[in-house]
């Protein structure tokens, strides 16, 4: 069955004809789910966490292939690793920024390979009461399967790095996501 999915995916980047809205003046929304495995390192104490993180964008292309956006985000995450029970903290994080995205293949192909990159600015809170805001950056690629001009299903791969205000430190993360994107026609 995989090797099925995965000739599909091939003969379709290389074969079909889409027309899908990737040009200028039309719009994207869509949401993902990303997996991530970070190492933590504040001060010192390192652990490693696993997460799952939940977005959100919209998005508009300026120009044919090239969308920018606003996205936003929700994590929730255990951090644990510690011998000592009250070292482990359960953290809620909100993230907002902006990002560009850029699509390789051209705007007919059912599957097209594009790039990503975005800021958000962070606000976590912890189950301790503390709270820290952060800046991360992320870059990523992907593939993105389109059904048909408008409803694609989107691979993606990536790296981000979160920047903690309040401290010295600093969670780097390798993001493997699934998602969804609804691109928009513009009205003729």
């Amino acid at each position: 069955m995989k090797k099925t999915i995965l000739l599909f995916f091939i003969a379709s980047a290389f074969y079909n004809h889409a027309d899908c809205q990737i040009t200028k003046g039309n719009w994207m929304i869509g949401g993902a789910a990303s997996f991530k495995s970070s190492k933590y390192d504040f001060g010192g104490v390192s652990s490693k966490q696993t997460l799952v993180q939940l977005s959100g964008d919209v998005g508009y292309f300026i120009i044919d292939k090239f969308a920018i956006g606003l996205k936003l985000g929700y994590e929730r995450t255990g951090i644990n690793g510690s011998s000592n029970p009250l070292n482990n903290v359960n953290a809620n994080t909100y993230n907002i920024g902006p990002f560009a995205r850029y699509y390789f293949l051209p705007a007919e192909k059912y599957v097209n390979i594009f790039s990503e990159l975005s800021y958000q600015y962070g606000l976590m809170k912890t189950s301790q009461g503390a709270s820290q805001n952060s800046n991360n950056f992320s870059g990523l690629v992907g593939c993105a399967a389109f059904f048909n001009s408008s409803v694609a299903l989107e691979f993606t791969l990536g790296y981000s790095s979160y920047l903690y205000n309040n401290n010295a430190g600093k969670v780097n993360n390798v993001i493997a996501g699934i998602g969804f994107h609804f691109h928009l026609e513009k009205e003729q």
